[in-house]
């Protein structure tokens, strides 16, 4: 018995092998820039090893009340305004990623779904914004369990094909599910309809709906890229490795900034350096990288888990968006805080990078 299955473990390795590809990308001697950050969070409710991950919530009807909504993998989901402060604090459970699409038909109106990956009993959380006041509402028919050793890492996509909104969950052990949502009975539910392994531990996802691309972080070997669509094949292109110029693991953190038709970027948190990576959206060609720093009244950031990103004119200095970034340590002079988020311009990033 244990030579069958040898024999099929060789095979499932060799065609795994051929399905790979990798980047070419022109490393060439690039430094990591400096910025600081224009504003923060108010920090999480719990100690340690709290704030995780974050998503950004556009109001259509007025910029100004969009939301930034966040994890406490101790605790739950916690919604902050545009200035950093808490508005709203869900303890769903120990949410460790989270992240939001826009447009899906719900009781015949359109919603943006929240969905996050619940450490708690190893489901997933489904949520719809209120867009008059931006408060989280449960719409989950049932509890979503996965089959996944441990759920991690989240990440949402939207098909311009189908039209079909999906939910990709990851674990430690590196395998990864794909969940299909519609709406039943008044509540929106899932099915699986894709799982696959990586094979190492993996936590950062990010899918691209225009390309329909899917990345997840291998956060010891290689930021990879695969087809979003659950039903066209696992086959895999490395974007970059950890080995690579201003890399090193562990990779966390993945985002897209979308400047609309296909351009833009996509975003990596390479925690090992406390550095960001970014590459053209379209031909995933390395940009070059950037750090928080301590600034006068803001620290830096340490040991980064979970980003988001907006290009959104959200009025004023922030015409291009802002970029969030979880802080692993959150400090004051000498005193240490509780964990939370920074906020920078998007700008500062695009002129600092010549983007």
């Amino acid at each position: 018995m244990k030579k069958y299955f040898y024999i099929a473990l060789i095979s499932l390795t060799v065609i795994n092998c051929k399905e790979e590809k990798v980047q070419k990308n022109n490393m060439e001697t690039k430094p990591v820039v400096s910025i600081i950050a224009d504003f923060e969070t108010d920090p999480v409710s719990k100690t340690d090893d709290a704030a995780d991950d974050a998503c950004i919530w556009v109001n259509k009807d007025d910029v100004t009340k969009s939301t930034i909504i966040g994890t406490n993998k101790q605790e739950g989901l916690i919604v902050y305004n545009l200035q950093g402060k808490e508005l709203f604090n869900y303890p769903v459970g120990r949410v460790n990623n989270v992240d939001l699409r826009d447009g899906f038909l719900f009781k015949g109106n359109k919603i943006t779904v929240v969905s996050a990956s619940n450490r708690t009993n190893n489901t997933i959380t489904l949520h719809m914004v209120n867009s008059s006041t931006g408060e989280l509402i449960d719409i989950a028919k049932r509890p979503i369990k996965s089959s996944v050793n441990e759920v991690y890492g989240l990440g949402m996509y939207k098909s311009n094909k189908t039209n079909k909104f999906y939910v990709i969950v990851n674990s430690k052990d590196g395998e990864v599910e794909q969940w299909e949502l519609f709406e039943d009975d008044g509540y929106v539910d899932a099915k699986m309809v894709r799982e696959f392994n990586v094979g190492g531990q993996t936590e950062g996802v990010v899918c691209d709906d225009y390309y329909g691309r899917l990345y997840i972080g291998e956060e010891e070997n290689a930021l990879w890229r695969y087809n979003a669509e659950p039903n066209n094949g696992n086959s895999r292109i490395k974007i970059i490795s950890t080995t690579d110029l201003n890399m090193k693991e562990d990779f966390e953190g993945v985002t897209i900034y979308d400047a609309g038709r296909g351009k833009g970027y996509v975003i990596l948190s390479s925690q090992g350096n406390n550095s960001y990576a970014v590459f053209d959206r379209k031909s995933n060609s390395y940009k070059g990288s950037f750090s928080l720093i301590n600034g006068d009244s803001i620290d830096g950031t340490y040991d980064t888990d979970g980003i988001d990103v907006s290009s959104v004119n959200f009025g004023g200095n922030y015409s291009k968006g802002f970029f969030v970034a979880q802080d692993g340590a959150n400090t004051k002079g000498k005193d240490t805080l509780n964990q939370n988020f920074k906020i920078v311009n998007w700008k500062k990033i695009e002129e600092k990078l010549n983007l």
